[in-house]
């Protein structure tokens, strides 16, 4: 009789303690970090906002996630959620320097990256990538661009780091810089919000296209909840909800 005691005991022991993880896992809150992209993650009225930011924010609760977003620098952001379980971060381009670090969820957006000048700038001509090291460009601190700039050995004296999106299009149209990196939705929310002029722009090349637009995770994030993310995100990108929530950010 012991016996069968100490087995019955044993079982509901194991029972408890698997009821505790998965209760656990539930209860987790995700720290989602997202920097200052407009028009895809941005604080605007005290709220984080953002076509980015409403896609994530729809996919979190209909999977029923406990999660807080917290506005923070891309680069510091980029180094957390690859040291600190249950941490993510969105935007992020899915480029091959990063692919190893992180979980990725998305795509969110697809992603195409162009270098710009002025229009009236017609001394300034791009074949190719050696071409661009002849001119000064500026770019986000921590993108996928400065990685760019790394991987093909570009010299720092060539191009410029800045924090903000909305530095880019101001150094360019002051002529402090000679080119910028920008994808179409990020420069027509930019162009309009800042009052320029797009027929003064012109597209100097195309620099990327690879990849898309992600969200990451710590790698030590619990799988389930990182599949029931991605499953909520696809089944809310399958209704079109994409293209609606840019409208009301990029008219």
């Amino acid at each position: 009789m012991r016996c069968q005691w100490k087995v019955k005991s044993f079982k509901i022991l194991i029972i408890i303690l698997l009821l505790g993880i998965v209760g656990n896992a539930q209860a987790t809150e995700l720290t989602i970090f997202v920097d200052n992209w407009p028009p895809y993650n941005f604080k605007q009225n005290d709220k984080i906002v953002g076509i980015s930011t409403e896609l994530i924010e729809v996919a979190l609760q209909k999977a029923k996630i406990k999660y807080k977003l917290v506005l923070y620098p891309f680069k510091r952001a980029l180094i957390t959620v690859q040291k600190k379980p249950n941490t993510m971060l969105f935007t992020v381009a899915r480029i091959p320097q990063r692919e190893d670090m992180f979980t990725w969820i998305g795509p969110l957006h697809p992603r195409r990256v162009y270098l710009y000048k002025l229009k009236n700038r017609t001394e300034i001509q791009i074949n190719n990538v050696e071409d661009i090291k002849k001119y000064y460009t500026v770019a986000l601190s921590g993108g996928s661009i400065e990685q760019f700039f790394i991987a093909n050995d570009f010299n720092e004296h060539t191009y410029h780091l800045v924090s903000k999106s909305d530095q880019l299009l101001k150094m360019l149209f002051k002529q402090r810089a000679d080119l910028i990196p920008g994808d179409p939705l990020d420069l027509a929310y930019q162009m309009t919000n800042l009052g320029y002029k797009y027929s003064e722009l012109e597209i100097a090349y195309l620099l990327s296209e690879e990849g898309g637009y992600y969200m990451i995770a710590n790698k030590n994030t619990p799988k389930k909840i990182l599949i029931k993310i991605q499953e909520s995100l696809d089944s809310i990108l399958a209704t079109g909800a994409r293209d609606r929530i840019i409208k009301k950010y990029v008219k």
